[in-house]
């Protein structure tokens, strides 16, 4: 799918705005991403980060601090007020894109290479505006912006959001199939998900990062409950404290660590979170009698 012309890709209600000389075609290969793909200005106005499209001299930023190191993959460097990640996985060892933003990701600058034109055709850009590229930039984005971006499965049920979330192994792509399998609800994400405030009221989003079942949809609603799930001998919730549930969150939203004053709002944003949204521990079995029981809890707690 191609972006430009009047197509921005939307995620979490953001849109992540291309600008690039008119010889260029910018191309997303990942079928994922086509729900995520909108027409520029749809559905009102959204923030936006500006990413412009840079084919000429590389930076070097490799001067600069490296604040972080995946050892295989990406790598990022930064002085406190601006990062630069690049991607480098073996057997590379040159960088196959670079991405410079600052603090509070007012601009993006991305450098990748062009396919050589054919057919007197445009030359063809394979964006990297997927995983790791945009959760970086949108992670650092929300930072500021009252939201975060969480290690949770979600789903849209009677018109408000639902997610279920742990560590890996608590069940997420379990529960995520029980519901598939009996038809409840919209499954929009068994990974990720992002929440933002919106007018006072917390918001969640499917995003395009799928887990082990593949889901990834496009959609969103507003946010009723919040279940930390656990594989048990039986079906039992019970009602979380919210400063103990907000401590419970910090370890499965993604945070910059390796930037203090990034970290800070993100961890207020949790806290505030929980203060408003119920979170529940959820214990169940992996069958059919814990959508049943998880649907007739929601029943009479709504």
């Amino acid at each position: 799918m191609f972006l430009g012309k009047g197509r921005n890709l939307r995620i979490g209600g953001i849109d992540l705005v291309l600008f690039a000389t008119s010889t260029q075609r910018l191309r997303i290969s990942n079928p994922l991403y086509r729900p995520f793909v909108v027409a520029a200005g749809a559905e009102g106005k959204s923030p936006r980060i500006p990413i412009r499209l840079k084919t000429d001299l590389w930076p070097d930023y490799r001067h600069l601090a490296k604040l972080f190191d995946t050892q295989d993959s990406w790598s990022l460097h930064g002085d406190g007020e601006r990062f630069w990640i690049s991607l480098s996985p073996p057997p590379h060892e040159h960088p196959l894109w670079v991405a410079g933003f600052d603090r509070r990701v007012k601009r993006v600058d991305l450098y990748c290479q062009v396919k050589p034109a054919k057919n007197g055709k445009k030359g063809i850009v394979d964006l990297p505006l997927v995983y790791p590229l945009d959760q970086l930039l949108l992670m650092h984005f929300l930072a500021t912006r009252q939201g975060m971006l969480l290690h949770t499965a979600g789903m849209i049920y009677k018109g408000k959001t639902y997610l279920f979330t742990g560590a890996s192994g608590a069940g997420k792509s379990t529960f995520s199939g029980l519901l598939a399998q009996a038809g409840v609800g919209r499954l929009l994400s068994d990974e990720r998900m992002i929440v933002r405030e919106i007018d006072g009221a917390m918001v969640a989003f499917g995003t395009p990062w799928s887990g082990t079942a593949g889901i990834a949809r496009n959609g969103s609603a507003p946010l009723a409950g919040i279940f930390f799930l656990k594989h048990g001998k039986g079906n039992r919730c019970e009602k979380l404290d919210p400063a103990a549930a907000g401590d419970l969150l910090l370890p499965l939203a993604s945070i910059p660590w390796y930037d203090p004053a990034s970290m800070a709002p993100i961890i207020a944003f949790a806290k505030r979170l929980t203060a408003k949204v119920p979170a529940y521990e959820l214990n169940f079995l992996p069958d059919r009698s814990a959508v049943d029981f998880f649907l007739e809890f929601i029943k009479r707690t709504s």
